[in-house]
């Protein structure tokens, strides 16, 4: 799939749009997003062999979300089967990615471990985690040291997994080549994803104001904000460019 090249504004206006796709079917988002959550409280109670399962099918779910969204942008119907949907057409290679980013982090957290990071890892062990996290979790208890080391491992091998999800259902790609394309998207968009990234935590900080309620709109803004900014760096031209609608 050919990639493009956003300006950095464009971060902003992945959350703008995804906040549009919401507005069209909020209950069936929240639905999703809540099912997603409980899905992952559900294998979190198995002993650290459930937060692992909940990496390895974490990127299918995510492109169930996507095929979800598409669905959505093309005039169907939103359902709550769309969460699976992703399994149905490219489970194999999906699992695989989970796989390969599964085995990722099990390196890093490996090397943070032998410099002292030990809350680090059990930041990146619990569920699906964010650099966001990684870092804060990790700089509550221990030296800036395993922090920065993780960080700098971590966030290649998340800019690899951003796109792959979306590559494979989308673009029929193999994993590892869904992979070094959404690194190479990433790294060429990267004041995009800056710019998106700032706006994400200020807005996440925010949701917590209003008892929390605000989660309730911004977990499936940062869902849909995936396949946003796919379609912006890899969009088809028939489907609405971002930059064309805003």
């Amino acid at each position: 799939m050919k990639m493009r090249i956003v300006p950095a504004s464009h971060g902003w206006l992945w959350i703008k749009q995804a906040f549009s796709i919401f507005k069209q079917s909020p209950l069936i988002w929240i639905a999703l997003s809540v099912s997603v959550i409980l899905l992952g409280a559900l294998l979190g109670m198995i002993p650290f062999l459930g937060s692992l399962l909940f990496q390895l099918i974490a990127p299918a779910l995510t492109a169930g979300l996507m095929l979800g969204c598409r669905a959505q942008q093309q005039g169907e119907e939103l359902e709550i089967a769309h969460l699976f949907a992703g399994f149905k057409s490219h489970g194999a290679q999906l699992v695989t990615v989970g796989g390969i980013y599964l085995t990722g982090m099990l390196i890093i957290a490996a090397i943070v471990g032998m410099i002292g990071g030990e809350p680090m890892i059990r930041a990146m062990t619990a569920g699906h985690p964010d650099a966001g996290t990684v870092a804060t979790t990790g700089m509550a208890g221990m030296s800036m040291v395993p922090v920065l080391t993780g960080l700098v491992l971590l966030v290649p091998l998340l800019m690899a997994y951003w796109f792959a999800p979306a590559l494979i259902v989308f673009g029929n790609m193999r994993p590892i080549d869904a992979m070094k394309t959404s690194l190479a998207a990433s790294l060429n968009n990267v004041t995009a994803f800056l710019v998106y990234g700032l706006t994400i935590f200020l807005l996440f900080i925010l949701a917590t104001l209003p008892l929390m309620l605000g989660f309730l709109v911004m977990i499936p803004l940062a869902f849909i904000s995936y396949y946003t900014a796919f379609e912006d760096v890899f969009g088809d031209d028939e489907i609405s460019r971002i930059s064309q609608t805003d």
